[in-house]
């Protein structure tokens, strides 16, 4: 899927098929097979786009998926919508599913699949039945312990979290989960 029809836009090449680095492999194995997955990690690696890519994935390949971005803000967690939007829109036209809503803040597909952008309120995904929780920039959001224990709940019916961020001092909810795991 990646290899050959998912698109990303790239800073000074435009818009280029996402060819996978090694390492970026080896992610996309643990999204596959862990539940929960953390990653601690610095700029410009590609994560946030392959999670981006994973999330179209998902949602085109599965009926019924409900993927929610939650970040420190609104216009961070809208940045994850674009880039899967990005993938979408530049699917095959036979590949694509029709969209029902198509905004900046979140996409719903025909199959029933969905993805929201909301930021780090502390019940942000308390209404919501999340299939996969995407937290970015998790050590940078002060209520993360709040917003989490919220989220639990709707991943208790067997969702999955890929927390990320980029580090920002030690002790804090991300430190501590990401030594933990």
């Amino acid at each position: 899927f990646f290899r050959k029809y998912c698109y990303i836009s790239h800073p000074i090449k435009g818009r280029i098929l996402f060819h996978l680095y090694p390492f970026q492999e080896d992610v996309l194995t643990d999204f596959r097979n862990e539940r929960f997955t953390i990653i601690n990690k610095s700029r410009q690696l590609g994560i946030s786009t392959l999670t981006a890519g994973y999330s179209l994935w998902t949602m085109l390949f599965s009926k019924d998926k409900t993927v929610l971005c939650i970040a420190t803000k609104t216009e961070t967690a809208k940045n994850m919508v674009t880039k899967v939007k990005f993938g979408y829109d530049n699917l095959p036209s036979w590949m694509k599913i029709k969209s029902l809503e198509n905004n900046k803040l979140s996409i719903r597909l025909s199959n029933g699949s969905q993805m929201k952008a909301v930021s780090a309120a502390g019940d942000s995904a308390r209404s919501e039945a999340v299939s996969l929780l995407l937290i970015d920039e998790a050590a940078f959001i002060d209520n993360i312990e709040e917003v989490f224990v919220s989220a639990q709940q709707t991943l208790a019916t067997g969702g999955g979290c890929i927390a990320m961020s980029t580090p920002y001092g030690t002790g804090n909810w991300f430190h501590r989960t990401w030594v933990k795991a």
